[in-house]
């Protein structure tokens, strides 16, 4: 289970810098919570829009996984997340502790909270 939540992962930041916002929402469980490292909380449809408005445009992200946490229904990932984007055509660069949960669907992982914390 470790590698296809690494995977996913990469799969998930991979669609964020090629705007494949279709393919981000469909690994999202509907109830997603993205904590920003400003407070500011979305849901999916809320960071759905903003992605594809353009507030949010990725540019180059790393994210080093430190610790993966299989629990019965779900994965945690602890990760240093490091981004350069765009906010609101304002560049911004990144450097968070990140924590990630996946929770466990049948054979299929969703992203249900991910939350960054400024170093």
């Amino acid at each position: 289970m470790e590698a296809q939540v690494r995977k996913m992962e990469k799969n998930r930041f991979n669609s964020l810098i090629n705007k494949q916002y279709d393919h981000f929402a469909a690994i999202c469980d509907q109830n997603l919570r993205y904590v920003h490292t400003s407070g500011a909380v979305d849901d999916l449809s809320s960071f759905m829009n903003k992605l594809q408005a353009g507030y949010y445009d990725y540019q180059q992200i790393d994210y080093d996984i430190v610790n993966v946490i299989e629990m019965q229904d779900c994965i945690i990932v602890v990760a240093n997340f490091h981004a350069n984007l765009l906010v609101d055509q304002k560049p911004r660069t990144l450097q968070n502790r990140a924590l990630s949960i996946w929770k466990k669907e049948q054979e299929q992982l969703k992203l249900m909270i991910y939350q960054a914390t400024p170093f």
